[in-house]
């Protein structure tokens, strides 16, 4: 049995995997780059066309119907 690979916690923060993100992106070949930026474009419009511009705008905060939990409204 081999022992589990260490964890990398530095990929658990934001800026952590966002830099491993970088380099992952800059060991591809150009040719890779732009397959995948192709593919990211692709998924882009097939998004925009799924998704109605209505459906992306937030809705207001609705009030709460009631207390916290054995809160019975009055004191």
């Amino acid at each position: 049995m081999t022992a589990p690979e260490p964890t990398d916690w530095s990929l658990a923060t934001f800026a952590g995997l966002r830099r491993a993100q970088h380099e992952a992106f800059q060991a591809l070949s150009f040719r890779e780059k732009l397959l995948r930026l192709e593919e990211m474009d692709e998924v882009a419009k097939q998004l925009a066309g799924q998704i109605p511009a209505q459906a992306v705008a937030p809705s207001p905060p609705q009030p709460l119907q009631s207390g916290p939990p054995g809160h019975s409204g009055s004191t």
